[in-house]
C-alpha cells in the first residue's frame, strides 16, 4: 500500500516593515568579500535584530562566523550616512565581562596620585579620568545602533557569559570603581565611534533616551566548552553547516567573480571535487575549512602556470573515485600546495 505525500507547506510571505532585515543577496563581509548566508543564516540574524538579542553562531573554524558580523555592519552602513564600522572584541582564556566593557587604570591614577606633580594629583582624585570605555561598552551606550562582535567567547572563562547576562539584556552596565556621586566637570568618553558627540563617564552608563535600537551582538563560538543555560536562553542561535559540493561552488564563483580567468569554470569544478574528497578522507583530525580552500586557491593560482595548475587538478580529479573519495592511481600528496589545506602531521600521516 502506497502513502499519497504529504501535501506543500504554504508559502512564508514576508511582510513589509520598518525594522532593518538582512536581504538574501548583496551582500558584503571582510574586505569587501561577497558573502551569500545560507536560509537558516538569515532567520536567525533578522530574528535577533527583530528581538533585539544576541546572535550566537557556532560551525567549523572557518565557515564564515566572524565574517558574518562585518555583513551585518557593512548592510546597516550601506542604508545610513553615519558609517559606524564594527566594533570587536576578541576573547582570550583571561578576559573578564568587565574588559569587554571598560577598562579602569589604577596603576596610573595611584601613580598619579603618590608620584606625580599638583595638576596629576589634582586629576587623581576623580577616578572617572582613569575610565576608558571598550567596545561593546560604547555600543552599549551610543546613539546610533552599533554592530559588536565577541568572537570565540568559549575561549573565556566559564563565568564571564553569566556575568554579561544583566549589561545585555537591560542594555547599559555599571563601573562600581566611580561614586555614585562625582564632583566636578563631567568627564566624557576619549574616543566617540558614533562621531562627535560624546558621553560622559558615570557610574550607570546608559544609552540616551533618544538613542536607536540596543545594538546588534555576534558572538561566535567554536563550541570547544558548553555555554551555561541562562546564557543560551538568551541569545538567538544558529550552526552554521559546512556547504554542499554545488552551494559551494556557488560561493567560489561569488567570491571569484571579480579575478575569472579564461578555464575558471573547469578549474573551480575540479578543485570542489578534489576540496570535498580531501575531508571525505577517514582519520582527518582537522577537516580543511571554506576559508582555507579560498587561500588554497589563491596560492594555487599565484604560484603555478593556469594551465600547469588545470591540467594537474583535472588529472587528479579524474583519478577520485566518486563512490569512497580515494584516488585510485595517485596520492594526495600529489596535490599542489597541500600545506594550505591539511595543518596537521598526523592528518598527513593519515592521507598515506
Amino acid at each position: 500500500m502506497t502513502s499519497n505525500p504529504p501535501p506543500a507547506l504554504p508559502p512564508l510571505r514576508t511582510r513589509r516593515t520598518s525594522k532593518p532585515r538582512i536581504p538574501p543577496n548583496g551582500l558584503e563581509g571582510r574586505d569587501r568579500k561577497p558573502y551569500l548566508p545560507d536560509d537558516g543564516l538569515l532567520a536567525a540574524a533578522n530574528a535577533a535584530i527583530t528581538l533585539g538579542m544576541p546572535l550566537l553562531l557556532t560551525g567549523e573554524p572557518g565557515c564564515g562566523k566572524t565574517d558574518f558580523a562585518h555583513v551585518i555592519a557593512n548592510y546597516l552602513d550601506g542604508r545610513r550616512e553615519a558609517k559606524q564600522g564594527i566594533r570587536e572584541c576578541y576573547v582570550r582564556s583571561d578576559t573578564r565581562a568587565r574588559d569587554l566593557l571598560y577598562h579602569y587604570d589604577a596603576l596610573r591614577r595611584f601613580s598619579d596620585a603618590q608620584h606625580g606633580g599638583p595638576a596629576a594629583r589634582e586629576e587623581a582624585q576623580d577616578p572617572r579620568r582613569y575610565v576608558e570605555l571598550q567596545p561593546l561598552g560604547l555600543a552599549l551606550v551610543a546613539p546610533i545602533r552599533q554592530v559588536v562582535l565577541i568572537d570565540e567567547i568559549d575561549k573565556a572563562p566559564r563565568d564571564l557569559p553569566n556575568d554579561l547576562l544583566r549589561e545585555l539584556e537591560r542594555n547599559e552596565f555599571e563601573i562600581p570603581e566611580i561614586p555614585s556621586a562625582s564632583p566636578g566637570e563631567a568627564v566624557v568618553t576619549n574616543f566617540a565611534p558614533w562621531g562627535a558627540e560624546q558621553r560622559p563617564i558615570e557610574r550607570v552608563m546608559r544609552p540616551p533616551a533618544a538613542s536607536e535600537r540596543r545594538p546588534i551582538i555576534v558572538i561566535t563560538s567554536n563550541v570547544e566548552r558548553q555555554l551555561p543555560d541562562a546564557f543560551l536562553r538568551r541569545c538567538v542561535f544558529c550552526h552554521i553547516r559546512f556547504p554542499g559540493k554545488e552551494r559551494l561552488s556557488e560561493i567560489l564563483r561569488e567570491r571569484r567573480k571579480d579575478t575569472a580567468t579564461a578555464g575558471e569554470e573547469p578549474y573551480l569544478d575540479h578543485a570542489v571535487s578534489l576540496f570535498m574528497g580531501l575531508r571525505a578522507q577517514p582519520g582527518l583530525h582537522k577537516k580543511p575549512s571554506t576559508a582555507e580552500l579560498l587561500d588554497w586557491l589563491d596560492v594555487v593560482g599565484e604560484t603555478y602556470e593556469p594551465a600547469d595548475a588545470l591540467a594537474r587538478l583535472a588529472t587528479l580529479a579524474g583519478d577520485l573515485d566518486p563512490a569512497s573519495s580515494r584516488l585510485r592511481t595517485r596520492t594526495w600528496h600529489d596535490l599542489p600546495s597541500l600545506c594550505c589545506l591539511i595543518k596537521l602531521r598526523e592528518d598527513l600521516h593519515a592521507l598515506g
